[in-house]
């Protein structure tokens, strides 16, 4: 059985197997896990299905040892199961965490044969979507069937994905919602890029910006955030619309003729991605989320911890996470998106103000780095007995 010291740390013997090591949003929650709280995960290994990726190196950086199986093909996979049993055979963790599908069946596979049974899993996913790969759904649906043998426990990182996966047939009393968490040290508002980003930009001091952070993706449904400016930029002459995120770029065909036909190019400002999530979140002055579908976003919980006042869409845990500091709407509804944000505009400064600053204190007492590394200590704990 481990105990925790005064300083409330439990040298954890772990091992994570990842599906891959590129950024996104396991990956992330994974070294920002470990990086937060390193004399907890000293004797942590990560194991990658595929390549180690930007993540992975950034692991290595700060003494984690990432290994990389390099599953590319079909045929590869039955030689590189064995090789992840013997690996677990030979460093006998007391805890295996698995993230995502792939990795939840084959790492989960893998530790039980090797007869470690303290193995837990991640489901990052809130659905599946109709036009998911064959294989996904597959995999998923396998997770589904050996969820009730090798797992003790499953944890969601949305409430939504975990009612959704309970009915894809996941063990339901073995499922846990564990959210993702922030560091609000790093995550505020800097008055100083503030004015840095927006003078780079020329975006003067009478000008309230609507931001938006992302990928260009469908789902995530930019083409309605777009075309609320046709009716919200008449109302209010004095704003921008800031668009941050991969893909968000004057190099996208797409979305650049979405911004023609508003008819108000000048008023959109497309960044694309960036290293500085801060400077260009403190630039903004209200946040929109505007999805069709959701798990737990984290772009919501890094606006709130900036203070942003959020207009959001009602998917997945916005609700939850939001509670009642925002405006939110149904998705899928370009009326109801440009309605909120108009009331959102038509508030005064003062308001606005308000709402963000209890955005980021609901953040701080439910949803900081250190809430979540006790929850994970206390499931991880847990499993160990």
């Amino acid at each position: 059985m481990y105990s925790w010291d005064e300083n409330n740390v439990m040298p954890i013997n772990s091992m994570h197997i990842i599906t891959g090591l590129d950024i996104g949003g396991a990956e992330t929650m994974l070294f920002k896990l470990i990086k937060d709280r390193p004399e907890s995960y000293r004797s942590t290994i990560v194991i990658s299905l595929t390549t180690k990726g930007v993540i992975g190196h950034r692991l290595e950086k700060i003494g984690i040892t990432v290994i990389e199986l390099e599953i590319r093909k079909r045929i590869s996979f039955f030689c590189k199961f064995f090789k992840l049993k013997k690996i677990i055979q030979s460093k006998r963790p007391k805890v295996i965490h698995t993230w995502m599908y792939h990795a939840n069946l084959m790492g989960g596979l893998a530790a039980y044969i090797a007869n470690n049974r303290n193995i837990i899993w991640s489901i990052r996913r809130s659905e599946l979507k109709l036009n998911e790969s064959l294989t996904t759904y597959i995999v998923m649906k396998l997770g589904a069937l050996f969820s009730e043998i090798i797992p003790k426990k499953i944890v969601c990182v949305a409430n939504s994905g975990l009612k959704n996966h309970e009915s894809y047939g996941y063990a339901k009393k073995k499922m846990t919602v564990i959210p993702n968490g922030f560091d609000l040290q790093k995550l505020k508002h800097d008055e100083v890029k503030r004015k840095k980003v927006r003078n780079s930009l020329n975006i003067t001091d009478d000008k309230l910006v609507i931001g938006s952070v992302g990928r260009f993706h469908e789902s995530k449904d930019f083409k309605n955030l777009v075309m609320s400016a046709i009716k919200v930029i008449p109302q209010y002459r004095n704003i921008k619309y800031m668009m941050v995120g991969r893909n968000l770029d004057s190099k996208n065909k797409i979305l650049k003729k979405w911004i023609n036909q508003t008819g108000f190019r000048d008023h959109f400002l497309l960044i694309g991605e960036t290293d500085d999530i801060v400077g260009y979140m403190s630039a903004m002055d209200i946040f929109c989320l505007s999805s069709k579908t959701e798990g737990f976003p984290n772009v919501i919980g890094e606006a709130m911890s900036m203070k942003l006042p959020c207009v959001a869409t009602n998917v997945g845990d916005v609700r939850k996470i939001l509670g009642k500091y925002a405006i939110i709407v149904k998705p899928e509804n370009r009326e109801l998106l440009c309605n909120g944000l108009c009331d959102m505009l038509s508030m005064n400064e003062e308001k606005r103000i308000e709402l963000g600053l209890r955005g980021r204190q609901r953040m701080k007492r439910e949803y900081s780095l250190k809430k979540i590394h006790e929850k994970y200590r206390d499931l991880y704990a847990s499993v160990i007995k």
